[in-house]
Protein backbone atom coordinates (compact mmCIF):
# COMPACT_ATOMS: atom_id res chain seq x y z
CA UNK A 1 0.00 0.00 0.00
CA UNK A 2 1.33 3.71 -0.75
CA UNK A 3 3.42 5.04 2.35
CA UNK A 4 2.61 7.88 4.72
CA UNK A 5 4.28 10.59 6.57
CA UNK A 6 2.51 9.30 9.80
CA UNK A 7 0.81 5.50 10.05
CA UNK A 8 -2.09 6.78 13.43
CA UNK A 9 -3.03 3.38 14.89
CA UNK A 10 -6.62 3.81 16.61
CA UNK A 11 -9.46 4.97 15.59
CA UNK A 12 -10.69 7.00 19.24
CA UNK A 13 -10.95 10.58 20.24
CA UNK A 14 -7.12 10.71 20.61
CA UNK A 15 -6.13 9.10 16.64
CA UNK A 16 -8.94 10.83 14.82
CA UNK A 17 -8.20 14.64 16.10
CA UNK A 18 -4.49 13.74 15.88
CA UNK A 19 -4.67 12.65 12.20
CA UNK A 20 -7.16 15.96 11.41
CA UNK A 21 -4.60 17.92 13.04
CA UNK A 22 -1.19 16.47 10.96
CA UNK A 23 -2.98 16.20 7.99
CA UNK A 24 -4.46 19.99 8.12
CA UNK A 25 -0.57 20.69 8.37
CA UNK A 26 0.11 19.02 4.73
CA UNK A 27 1.37 15.43 6.46
CA UNK A 28 0.10 12.35 4.47
CA UNK A 29 -1.77 10.27 7.13
CA UNK A 30 -2.86 6.79 7.34
CA UNK A 31 -5.30 6.18 10.12
CA UNK A 32 -6.09 2.26 10.67
CA UNK A 33 -8.01 0.80 13.16
CA UNK A 34 -9.16 -2.60 13.61
CA UNK A 35 -12.79 -2.77 14.37
CA UNK A 36 -14.55 0.45 13.67
CA UNK A 37 -14.27 4.40 14.98
CA UNK A 38 -15.09 5.09 18.18
CA UNK A 39 -15.35 1.29 19.35
CA UNK A 40 -13.56 1.42 22.40
CA UNK A 41 -14.30 3.81 24.94
CA UNK A 42 -13.91 7.13 22.80
CA UNK A 43 -17.43 5.52 21.15
CA UNK A 44 -19.14 4.34 24.61
CA UNK A 45 -18.18 6.75 27.76
CA UNK A 46 -20.50 9.06 29.40
CA UNK A 47 -21.15 11.58 26.85
CA UNK A 48 -20.03 14.69 29.03
CA UNK A 49 -16.92 16.48 27.88
CA UNK A 50 -15.57 18.34 31.42
CA UNK A 51 -13.15 19.53 33.85
CA UNK A 52 -10.92 16.50 35.20
CA UNK A 53 -10.22 18.80 38.59
CA UNK A 54 -6.38 17.93 38.06
CA UNK A 55 -3.88 21.11 37.10
CA UNK A 56 -1.98 19.21 34.96
CA UNK A 57 -4.99 17.88 32.87
CA UNK A 58 -6.99 21.81 33.02
CA UNK A 59 -5.30 23.05 30.13
CA UNK A 60 -5.87 20.25 28.17
CA UNK A 61 -9.05 20.50 29.18
CA UNK A 62 -9.28 24.25 28.14
CA UNK A 63 -7.83 23.48 24.87
CA UNK A 64 -9.80 20.64 24.20
CA UNK A 65 -13.10 22.64 24.70
CA UNK A 66 -11.91 25.24 22.17
CA UNK A 67 -11.30 22.95 19.65
CA UNK A 68 -14.36 21.59 20.17
CA UNK A 69 -16.19 24.67 19.63
CA UNK A 70 -14.32 25.10 16.64
CA UNK A 71 -15.25 21.73 15.13
CA UNK A 72 -18.60 22.42 16.18
CA UNK A 73 -18.80 25.80 14.00
CA UNK A 74 -17.58 24.22 11.19
CA UNK A 75 -20.46 22.06 11.13
CA UNK A 76 -18.08 18.78 11.02
CA UNK A 77 -20.98 15.70 11.15
CA UNK A 78 -23.51 17.64 12.39
CA UNK A 79 -21.20 18.09 15.49
CA UNK A 80 -22.89 20.63 18.39
CA UNK A 81 -21.58 21.62 21.40
CA UNK A 82 -23.62 24.21 24.24
CA UNK A 83 -21.57 27.53 24.22
CA UNK A 84 -22.77 27.37 28.19
CA UNK A 85 -22.03 24.46 30.50
CA UNK A 86 -25.04 22.06 31.69
CA UNK A 87 -23.19 22.24 34.60
CA UNK A 88 -21.83 19.59 36.89
CA UNK A 89 -23.84 18.23 40.58
CA UNK A 90 -21.68 16.16 42.30
CA UNK A 91 -23.83 14.81 44.90
CA UNK A 92 -23.73 13.59 48.60
CA UNK A 93 -25.50 11.76 51.25
CA UNK A 94 -23.47 13.96 53.83
CA UNK A 95 -23.96 17.73 53.75
CA UNK A 96 -20.56 18.29 55.76
CA UNK A 97 -18.74 16.14 53.19
CA UNK A 98 -20.49 18.32 50.27
CA UNK A 99 -19.31 21.35 52.23
CA UNK A 100 -16.06 20.08 53.12
CA UNK A 101 -15.70 19.71 49.40
CA UNK A 102 -16.82 23.14 48.54
CA UNK A 103 -14.51 24.50 50.35
CA UNK A 104 -11.35 22.28 48.54
CA UNK A 105 -12.81 23.05 45.11
CA UNK A 106 -12.96 26.81 45.61
CA UNK A 107 -9.23 26.57 46.54
CA UNK A 108 -8.68 23.91 44.07
CA UNK A 109 -10.82 25.74 40.87
CA UNK A 110 -12.16 28.46 41.79
CA UNK A 111 -13.04 29.15 37.93
CA UNK A 112 -15.47 26.60 38.37
CA UNK A 113 -17.31 28.71 40.45
CA UNK A 114 -18.48 25.72 43.17
CA UNK A 115 -21.56 26.50 45.27
CA UNK A 116 -22.59 24.33 48.04
CA UNK A 117 -26.23 23.43 47.65
CA UNK A 118 -27.97 22.25 50.86
CA UNK A 119 -31.28 20.05 50.40
CA UNK A 120 -33.63 22.64 48.88
CA UNK A 121 -31.47 24.15 47.23
CA UNK A 122 -30.12 20.97 45.33
CA UNK A 123 -33.82 20.49 44.78
CA UNK A 124 -34.54 24.10 43.16
CA UNK A 125 -31.48 23.48 41.20
CA UNK A 126 -32.26 19.72 39.47
CA UNK A 127 -36.18 18.74 40.78
CA UNK A 128 -35.38 15.09 39.53
CA UNK A 129 -32.91 14.05 42.13
CA UNK A 130 -34.46 12.22 45.11
CA UNK A 131 -35.40 14.39 48.73
CA UNK A 132 -31.79 14.40 51.47
CA UNK A 133 -28.85 14.74 49.11
CA UNK A 134 -26.78 17.78 49.17
CA UNK A 135 -24.35 18.67 46.17
CA UNK A 136 -21.60 20.90 45.42
CA UNK A 137 -22.48 22.50 41.72
CA UNK A 138 -19.64 23.06 39.13
CA UNK A 139 -19.65 25.45 36.15
CA UNK A 140 -18.35 22.61 33.53
CA UNK A 141 -20.19 19.51 31.57
CA UNK A 142 -20.78 19.84 28.04
CA UNK A 143 -23.32 16.69 27.12
CA UNK A 144 -22.61 15.22 23.41
CA UNK A 145 -23.79 12.08 21.84
CA UNK A 146 -20.86 9.49 22.99
CA UNK A 147 -19.58 8.75 19.26
CA UNK A 148 -20.38 12.25 18.07
CA UNK A 149 -17.09 13.98 19.10
CA UNK A 150 -14.74 10.85 17.40
CA UNK A 151 -17.10 10.21 14.45
CA UNK A 152 -16.76 14.50 14.10
CA UNK A 153 -12.81 14.35 14.48
CA UNK A 154 -12.92 10.98 11.45
CA UNK A 155 -15.14 13.31 9.01
CA UNK A 156 -12.61 16.21 9.34
CA UNK A 157 -9.69 13.71 9.56
CA UNK A 158 -11.01 12.57 5.86
CA UNK A 159 -12.21 16.00 4.65
CA UNK A 160 -8.18 16.90 5.06
CA UNK A 161 -6.84 14.41 3.40
CA UNK A 162 -6.39 11.49 5.63
CA UNK A 163 -6.87 7.83 4.59
CA UNK A 164 -8.26 5.72 6.48
CA UNK A 165 -8.40 1.99 6.66
CA UNK A 166 -10.87 0.11 9.00
CA UNK A 167 -11.28 -3.47 9.90
CA UNK A 168 -7.65 -4.14 9.77
CA UNK A 169 -5.13 -5.14 12.65
CA UNK A 170 -1.87 -3.41 12.90
CA UNK A 171 1.44 -4.23 14.30
CA UNK A 172 4.02 -2.07 14.31
CA UNK A 173 6.74 -2.72 11.86
CA UNK A 174 9.96 -2.18 13.32
CA UNK A 175 13.50 -2.37 11.26
CA UNK A 176 16.41 -1.80 12.67
CA UNK A 177 15.43 -0.21 15.48
CA UNK A 178 13.12 2.10 14.50
CA UNK A 179 9.50 2.01 13.18
CA UNK A 180 9.16 1.89 9.38
CA UNK A 181 5.80 1.33 9.04
CA UNK A 182 2.87 -0.68 10.13
CA UNK A 183 2.04 -4.29 9.40
CA UNK A 184 -1.66 -5.11 8.74
CA UNK A 185 -2.93 -8.88 9.82
CA UNK A 186 -3.78 -9.23 5.63
CA UNK A 187 0.03 -8.63 5.27
CA UNK A 188 0.07 -5.41 4.03
CA UNK A 189 2.69 -3.07 4.55
CA UNK A 190 1.96 0.66 5.29
CA UNK A 191 5.56 2.35 5.00
CA UNK A 192 5.76 5.68 6.93
CA UNK A 193 8.09 8.24 8.52
CA UNK A 194 6.91 7.89 11.83
CA UNK A 195 4.11 5.58 13.62
CA UNK A 196 1.68 7.22 16.58
CA UNK A 197 0.11 4.25 18.63
CA UNK A 198 -2.99 5.70 19.99
CA UNK A 199 -4.99 2.84 20.50
CA UNK A 200 -6.11 2.90 24.16
CA UNK A 201 -5.34 0.24 26.53
CA UNK A 202 -4.07 -1.75 23.77
CA UNK A 203 -1.43 0.33 23.04
CA UNK A 204 1.00 -1.12 25.54
CA UNK A 205 1.09 -4.14 23.49
CA UNK A 206 1.74 -2.32 20.29
CA UNK A 207 4.74 -0.59 21.39
CA UNK A 208 6.54 -3.25 23.11
CA UNK A 209 4.44 -7.22 22.58
CA UNK A 210 7.59 -8.35 24.73
CA UNK A 211 5.99 -6.66 27.84
CA UNK A 212 8.72 -4.25 29.28
CA UNK A 213 6.61 -1.14 28.33
CA UNK A 214 3.33 -1.62 30.37
CA UNK A 215 2.08 1.35 32.07
CA UNK A 216 -1.36 1.61 30.98
CA UNK A 217 -3.91 -1.54 31.74
CA UNK A 218 -7.74 -1.47 30.61
CA UNK A 219 -10.33 -0.90 33.20
CA UNK A 220 -13.60 -1.89 32.33
CA UNK A 221 -16.93 0.09 32.31
CA UNK A 222 -20.67 -0.66 32.12
CA UNK A 223 -22.85 2.39 30.99
CA UNK A 224 -26.65 1.99 30.53
CA UNK A 225 -28.75 4.49 28.01
CA UNK A 226 -32.17 5.18 28.65
CA UNK A 227 -34.63 7.09 28.08
CA UNK A 228 -36.72 9.26 30.38
CA UNK A 229 -40.33 10.33 30.24
CA UNK A 230 -40.98 13.82 28.53
CA UNK A 231 -40.27 16.58 31.09
CA UNK A 232 -38.35 14.25 33.64
CA UNK A 233 -34.86 14.03 31.76
CA UNK A 234 -32.54 15.73 34.08
CA UNK A 235 -31.14 18.98 33.07
CA UNK A 236 -27.42 18.96 34.67
CA UNK A 237 -24.83 16.08 34.55
CA UNK A 238 -24.85 14.71 37.73
CA UNK A 239 -22.29 12.45 39.62
CA UNK A 240 -21.73 11.19 42.99
CA UNK A 241 -19.25 12.33 45.17
CA UNK A 242 -15.78 10.13 44.81
CA UNK A 243 -15.81 10.87 48.88
CA UNK A 244 -19.16 8.56 48.79
CA UNK A 245 -17.63 6.05 46.62
CA UNK A 246 -14.86 5.42 48.54
CA UNK A 247 -16.52 5.41 51.86
CA UNK A 248 -18.88 2.57 50.50
CA UNK A 249 -16.38 0.60 49.03
CA UNK A 250 -15.15 0.45 52.02
CA UNK A 251 -17.68 -0.76 54.20
CA UNK A 252 -18.73 -3.27 51.40
CA UNK A 253 -14.78 -4.93 51.52
CA UNK A 254 -15.21 -4.92 55.43
CA UNK A 255 -19.00 -6.45 55.64
CA UNK A 256 -17.51 -8.99 52.79
CA UNK A 257 -14.46 -9.56 54.84
CA UNK A 258 -12.22 -9.74 51.93
CA UNK A 259 -10.57 -7.65 49.22
CA UNK A 260 -13.33 -7.92 46.53
CA UNK A 261 -16.82 -7.14 47.80
CA UNK A 262 -18.35 -9.77 45.52
CA UNK A 263 -21.67 -9.10 43.75
CA UNK A 264 -21.68 -4.83 44.39
CA UNK A 265 -18.55 -4.12 42.19
CA UNK A 266 -16.96 -1.10 42.50
CA UNK A 267 -18.99 1.82 41.04
CA UNK A 268 -19.92 5.28 40.68
CA UNK A 269 -23.14 7.30 39.92
CA UNK A 270 -23.48 9.53 36.69
CA UNK A 271 -25.70 10.39 34.41
CA UNK A 272 -25.33 13.21 31.15
CA UNK A 273 -28.20 13.25 28.87
CA UNK A 274 -27.49 14.57 25.44
CA UNK A 275 -29.67 14.34 21.63
CA UNK A 276 -32.82 12.59 24.23
CA UNK A 277 -30.43 9.78 25.36
CA UNK A 278 -29.26 9.44 29.02
CA UNK A 279 -26.32 7.33 29.78
CA UNK A 280 -25.96 6.20 33.47
CA UNK A 281 -22.39 5.13 34.33
CA UNK A 282 -19.92 3.35 35.49
CA UNK A 283 -17.82 0.49 36.73
CA UNK A 284 -14.51 -0.25 37.60
CA UNK A 285 -13.31 -3.34 36.65
CA UNK A 286 -10.10 -5.06 35.66
CA UNK A 287 -11.93 -8.31 33.74
CA UNK A 288 -14.48 -8.04 30.69
CA UNK A 289 -17.66 -8.21 32.86
CA UNK A 290 -21.60 -9.62 31.72
CA UNK A 291 -22.81 -6.23 30.87
CA UNK A 292 -25.94 -7.49 31.72
CA UNK A 293 -25.68 -8.27 35.46
CA UNK A 294 -24.13 -4.95 36.04
CA UNK A 295 -26.15 -2.92 34.18
CA UNK A 296 -28.98 -4.18 36.51
CA UNK A 297 -26.86 -3.28 39.33
CA UNK A 298 -26.42 0.75 37.79
CA UNK A 299 -29.63 0.81 37.63
CA UNK A 300 -30.81 -0.14 41.09
CA UNK A 301 -28.24 2.24 42.66
CA UNK A 302 -29.05 4.98 40.17
CA UNK A 303 -32.77 5.02 41.93
CA UNK A 304 -31.39 5.99 45.07
CA UNK A 305 -30.02 9.17 43.50
CA UNK A 306 -32.73 9.61 40.48
CA UNK A 307 -35.88 7.88 41.20
CA UNK A 308 -37.18 8.82 37.28
CA UNK A 309 -34.62 6.20 36.28
CA UNK A 310 -36.99 3.27 37.67
CA UNK A 311 -39.48 4.23 34.93
CA UNK A 312 -37.12 5.00 32.40
CA UNK A 313 -36.78 2.38 29.20
CA UNK A 314 -33.74 1.08 28.60
CA UNK A 315 -32.34 1.17 25.35
CA UNK A 316 -29.14 -0.02 25.62
CA UNK A 317 -25.91 -1.48 27.19
CA UNK A 318 -22.45 -1.07 26.44
CA UNK A 319 -18.86 -2.19 28.14
CA UNK A 320 -15.56 -0.57 26.75
CA UNK A 321 -11.92 -0.80 28.60
CA UNK A 322 -11.07 2.37 29.38
CA UNK A 323 -6.86 2.66 28.96
CA UNK A 324 -5.74 3.72 32.79
CA UNK A 325 -2.55 5.32 33.76
CA UNK A 326 -1.73 5.11 37.13
CA UNK A 327 -2.33 8.96 37.97
CA UNK A 328 -5.06 9.27 34.85
CA UNK A 329 -2.95 11.16 33.42
CA UNK A 330 -1.73 10.06 29.40
CA UNK A 331 1.63 9.52 28.18
CA UNK A 332 2.52 11.12 24.81
CA UNK A 333 5.29 11.32 22.78
CA UNK A 334 7.95 9.32 21.84
CA UNK A 335 9.05 5.95 23.05
CA UNK A 336 12.25 4.50 23.50
CA UNK A 337 10.81 1.49 22.32
CA UNK A 338 11.98 2.06 18.94
CA UNK A 339 13.13 5.93 17.08
CA UNK A 340 10.25 7.23 14.97
CA UNK A 341 7.65 5.55 17.42
CA UNK A 342 5.09 7.79 19.18
CA UNK A 343 2.14 6.91 22.01
CA UNK A 344 -0.94 8.66 22.95
CA UNK A 345 -3.14 6.93 25.60
CA UNK A 346 -3.35 6.54 29.14
CA UNK A 347 -6.34 8.72 29.45
CA UNK A 348 -8.69 6.57 31.88
CA UNK A 349 -12.00 8.72 31.83
CA UNK A 350 -10.88 11.66 30.46
CA UNK A 351 -10.32 10.99 26.79
CA UNK A 352 -13.39 12.66 25.22
CA UNK A 353 -12.87 15.90 27.37
CA UNK A 354 -8.62 15.86 26.81
CA UNK A 355 -8.28 14.25 24.20
CA UNK A 356 -7.89 16.81 21.37
CA UNK A 357 -5.66 18.96 22.91
CA UNK A 358 -3.25 15.57 23.92
CA UNK A 359 -3.65 15.09 20.30
CA UNK A 360 -2.31 18.08 18.97
CA UNK A 361 0.65 17.68 21.59
CA UNK A 362 1.30 14.22 19.89
CA UNK A 363 1.29 16.39 16.53
CA UNK A 364 3.70 18.44 17.20
CA UNK A 365 5.90 15.94 18.84
CA UNK A 366 5.88 14.04 15.58
CA UNK A 367 6.17 16.66 12.82
CA UNK A 368 8.32 19.60 14.83
CA UNK A 369 10.20 17.30 17.20
CA UNK A 370 8.31 19.02 19.93
CA UNK A 371 8.70 17.62 23.27
CA UNK A 372 5.85 16.96 25.72
CA UNK A 373 5.34 18.51 28.96
CA UNK A 374 7.40 16.83 31.03
CA UNK A 375 5.14 15.45 33.46
CA UNK A 376 2.88 13.97 30.16
CA UNK A 377 6.18 12.61 28.38
CA UNK A 378 5.93 8.88 27.51
CA UNK A 379 9.43 8.27 27.92
CA UNK A 380 8.74 8.80 31.91
CA UNK A 381 7.19 5.12 31.98
CA UNK A 382 10.45 3.76 30.68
Amino acid sequence: MKGADVVVVGGGIIGCAAAAIMADRGARVVLVEGSEIGAGASGRNLGAIQHPLDPVLAPLYRESLTRYRALADAGIGGFTIGRDPAGLLLLSRDADAAARQAERLREAVPELDPRLLDASALQAEEPSLADGLSAVWLATGYPVPPAAATQAWADLAEERGARFVIGSPARVDVVDGRATGVMLDDGTRIAAGAVLVAAGPWTPHLVDPNGGWRPIVPTYGVTVQLRFSDGTIPTRIVEEDEVDAVNRAVAATERAGAADPGSDPPSLFSLASAAGVSTLGSTFLPAEPDPVPIAQLLVRRAIAFLPGVADAEVVGRRVCARPQSVDGRPFIGPVGAAEGLHVCAGHGPWGISTGPASAAIAARAILDDTPPPPELAANSAI
